[in-house]
């Protein structure tokens, strides 16, 4: 059985396009349809992207005047934004005895502030419309932790918390906001934190799986197959791969 999705003439938001799961979710998007708003702080990495029906802005999602001014900017556009995929994330592991004071604010900013100030701005628009899917990004660190991950973990932890609250206050508009924890995945953000023994540990015992690897989960939440889905923490866990 196969999935096919048209998701022509629609808007769809991308954060984190620039790399990882964010790359392959803006451009299987587009593949189906949609006008794709891809963002990144990575200027040369959403250059990679832009052209077609994907339209690139460069920006630091931890600066909410810089968020307001793209979402706004790009509203008056297009007219719409059906759907947001917000997939940035920053995870640098330090001891917490040894983590200071500006790299574990720039986590917050980014991981968490950053995740709200987007919201922020895509709410009124979304309410206008009376419909919308939103999908954010937690972590099953947020639940069991890691050495050396405590800023990390603290944000995903708080991801939780902003979307089940988003989420009440959104039913009564048509809008639905989710979040995904995505598991093992292969991305920038992963394989620059994990140490070459706990990535071999991981490939043999979990498996790490390829950013493509999680696009159906997010094509699924954003389309009208979950129109009724809202305020969950979906988990994805992978199946163990034949010898």
């Amino acid at each position: 059985m196969k999935a096919i999705y048209d998701f022509s003439g629609h808007v769809v938001l991308v954060v984190g396009a620039a790399s990882g799961i964010g790359r392959e979710t803006a451009l299987a998007c587009a593949a189906v349809g949609a006008q794709v708003l891809a963002m990144d702080i990575d200027s040369e990495g959403l250059s990679t992207l832009a052209g077609g029906n994907i339209d690139t802005r460069s920006v630091d999602i931890a600066d909410s005047g810089a968020v307001d001014s793209a979402i706004q900017d790009w509203q008056k556009q297009y007219g719409r934004i059906d759907a947001a995929v917000l997939t940035s994330a920053i995870q640098k592991r330090t001891l917490i005895d040894e983590l200071s004071n500006a790299e574990w604010q720039r986590h917050l900013d980014v991981n968490l502030t950053g995740v709200f100030y987007l919201l922020r701005a895509l709410f009124p628009i979304m309410k206008r419309q009376r419909s919308g899917a939103i999908v954010a990004f937690t972590s099953g660190l947020a639940s069991a932790g890691w050495p050396g991950a405590a800023a990390y973990a603290s944000t995903k932890a708080g991801i939780i918390g902003l979307v089940k609250s988003a989420a009440l206050e959104l039913r009564a508009f048509g809008v639905r906001i989710n979040a995904v924890s995505p598991g093992l995945v292969a991305t920038p953000v992963f394989l620059k934190s994990a140490t070459d023994d706990e990535l071999a540990m991981y490939e043999k015992s979990l498996g790490v799986s390829a950013p493509d690897e999680v696009v159906p989960s997010l094509m699924f939440l954003i389309s009208d197959s979950a129109k009724t889905v809202s305020g969950n923490v979906f988990e994805r866990r992978l199946v163990p791969r034949a010898e």
